[in-house]
C-alpha cells in the first residue's frame, strides 16, 4: 500500500485507524451473526445439554463463515484507505473472537465463591447497593 487512499480524509492516517475499527466492530457484528454469544457458550445449559458436540461444531462452523467474510471486508478496506491497518485489525479481531470462542466451549462457568476476592466483590452490582 502507497498511503493513498480514495475520496475524503481516507487515505489519513487518521481515515486509516478510523477504517480500522470500523471493520473490526463490523467483523464482532458478523460473528455474532454466526454464533450464540459467550455467555451463552459458557452457560451450564449449554454445557449441560446431550446435544452439546452439535453444538460446538455448529459454533466452529460460524466462526469458519464468520472468518471468511471478515479477512475479505479488512482487506478490501485496506485498498480503500491504502493502508494494511484495516486487514491487519480483521486478523487480530478473528483471533480474538476465535479464542473467546474456544475458552468459553472449554471453560464453562462456575459459581461465584462465597467469598470472592475483593476485586470481584466490587464488580457485582449487589454491593453497590450497600
Amino acid at each position: 500500500m502507497d498511503g493513498e487512499g480514495g475520496a475524503g480524509t481516507s487515505g489519513t492516517r487518521g481515515g486509516q485507524i478510523a477504517t480500522t475499527i470500523l471493520v473490526m466492530e463490523s467483523a464482532a457484528s458478523i460473528f455474532a451473526a454466526f454464533c450464540p454469544s459467550w455467555f451463552t457458550t459458557r452457560s451450564p445449559f449449554f454445557h449441560e445439554q446431550s446435544a452439546r458436540a452439535g453444538n460446538v461444531q455448529s459454533i466452529r462452523q460460524g466462526w469458519i463463515a464468520a472468518t471468511l467474510l471478515t479477512l475479505p471486508t479488512g482487506v478490501a478496506a485496506s485498498f480503500l484507505v491504502g493502508s494494511w491497518l484495516p486487514a491487519i485489525g480483521s486478523v487480530i479481531i478473528s483471533a480474538v473472537m476465535i479464542g473467546g470462542y474456544e475458552y468459553s466451549i472449554s471453560h464453562p462457568a462456575t459459581a461465584v465463591p462465597a467469598d470472592p476476592p475483593a476485586w470481584v466483590a466490587g464488580l457485582s452490582w449487589g454491593a453497590a447497593k450497600g
